[in-house]
């Protein structure tokens, strides 16, 4: 090696050097963009516990949740038990078996329960957060076939006339009016407030007459409730049908099964469902000796069916599924600057990065806020045409060239479209998630395919042709 070619491999370790440093700079601020990027996460919470507290308010007001639970037959028995008393016998305490009558109740649900419901949803807002609001008439008919023998309970005595219905919903806040249970028998049972079964949405309860073991009981009753988002039937009947049609176009049907038949339609929709206690996982009855009444509620909760009166769009979370591309961002615009400083000999700052980075940033909460008030599409495409235009107008004062400006805007704003096709086709998202890296890592395969990355130089096409040509 000569004195000559010294310097040239001193600069060329220098440029390596600094190469590495840019390289690794970038990576380190990449790690650091996670800061803001997270804060943007914190603000979107923050605002989704504001909706939570609005929406709650509303239903404190109005009435949550909804489940339709009954109704439920309770007839009190008397069995026969045996139990150990102590009595003095010639001056000693001994231990004595008796025999004595103890008095429990058996639950009996409903052979056949048929639901005929309507519900008139509305839109209610508090603040600039809105929730959805109904109410639902729902009719009530079937049968009840009370048989102690055939439900393998041992009755000693059973007190027919103190046979009693319990009803209930899951929020009683919500229950405008309930009827009186009417029976085949032209009689008619007015319900009131009961201590209800124990630990169960069960708070109505009416006296009935006419019960008898084997006989057939056929009930009629109406029920009118009001409640926000969700309204579900329990299905407690042998064999349950029912019916839910309302004004509303954008229904999540929800629960332990799904409607066998449904037309939802631009401004409405009907839905039938049909259940038998096979698949619902509790007993069509039950005493209270044997079993808590709670945990069979609560197992009547999880079987029941019905109707989310779902929003059209959620923006807050097309934000959060957005924010999880926000590394993706970083990644590509530095990637094109990095490759713009190595195959134009262009310097570009660390702290212009940063710039760049945090207005990338700004999109998420760009379009956070403006999807509160705007439309989700409206508020997406102002946010990315802004956060593209402050991107591209700050590159042109370092890249030079407009072409080279022209890659940037073009390309953030192919991204946030291509992002924007990603997130409305949540089903597809993952495959179009897929293809969008691919191409863009061949892209850069393609642009970078004539570096000299040991000698950290491009090798031009021309260049080639040039040495080809014999010099003149």
């Amino acid at each position: 090696m000569n004195s000559a070619q010294l310097p040239g491999l001193v600069t060329s370790a220098r440029r390596r050097l600094s190469i590495f440093v840019k390289l690794a700079s970038i990576c380190v601020l990449i790690g650091l963009l996670h800061i803001p990027l997270s804060m943007t996460r914190g603000v979107l919470k923050e605002r989704r516990s504001y909706q939570t507290d609005a929406t709650e308010a509303i239903a404190g007001g109005w009435g949550g949740p909804q489940l339709i639970i009954g109704p439920i037959l309770a007839v009190p028995y008397a069995y026969k038990a045996n139990v150990i008393r102590s009595k003095v016998v010639a001056g000693k305490v001994v231990q004595v078996e008796e025999m004595e009558l103890t008095e429990v109740t058996a639950y009996f649900l409903p052979d056949t329960l048929t639901v005929n419901a309507t519900a008139v949803p509305e839109v209610r807002h508090r603040g600039i957060y809105e929730t959805v609001v109904y109410v639902a008439q729902a009719k009530l008919a079937g049968e009840f076939a009370p048989d102690f023998v055939a439900a393998g309970i041992d009755a000693d005595r059973i007190d027919w006339d103190k046979a009693r219905v319990y009803f209930g919903v899951s929020d009683l806040r919500g229950l405008r009016s309930v009827g009186a249970l009417k029976t085949d028998q032209n009689t008619s049972a007015a319900f009131e407030s009961a201590d209800g079964i124990p630990d169960a949405f069960l708070p109505l309860v009416a006296k009935v007459s006419g019960v008898a073991a084997g006989a057939k009981l056929t009930f009629t009753m109406d029920v009118a409730v009001q409640g926000s988002r969700r309204l579900d039937i329990a299905p407690v009947g042998k064999m349950t049908s029912a019916t839910l049609e309302s004004a509303w176009s954008d229904p999540s049907f929800v629960g332990y099964s799904l409607p066998v038949t449904r037309r939802v339609g631009a401004g409405s929709f009907r839905a039938e469902w049909q259940s038998s206690y096979f698949s619902r996982g509790f007993p069509q009855s039950w005493t209270s000796r044997l079993v808590v009444p709670g945990e069979v509620t609560k197992k009547i909760e999880a079987a029941s069916f019905g109707v989310r009166f779902a929003q059209p769009v959620d923006s807050y979370s097309m934000v959060e599924r957005a924010q999880k591309y926000g590394v993706l961002f970083f990644v590509l615009i530095f990637t094109v600057f990095f490759l713009f400083e190595i195959t134009a000999a262009l310097r570009i700052h660390p702290l212009q990065y940063a710039l760049v980075g945090v207005a990338l940033c700004l999109f998420f909460i760009g379009f956070l806020a403006l999807s509160e008030f705007w439309p989700t599409g409206g508020a997406y495409a102002a946010a990315a045409g802004a956060c593209t235009s402050m991107v591209s107008l700050y590159a042109w004062s370092f890249l030079k060239t407009g072409w080279r400006t022209l890659v940037i805007g073009g390309g953030l704003g192919a991204t946030y479209g291509y992002l924007y096709f990603v997130l409305r086709s949540q089903d597809y998202a993952l495959i179009a998630g897929t293809v969008a890296l691919f191409a863009a890592l061949g892209l850069v395969m393609f642009c970078t395919r004539r570096v000299n990355w040991y000698g950290l130089e491009t090798i031009p096409e021309t260049s080639q042709l040039e040495k080809s040509q014999p010099s003149r």
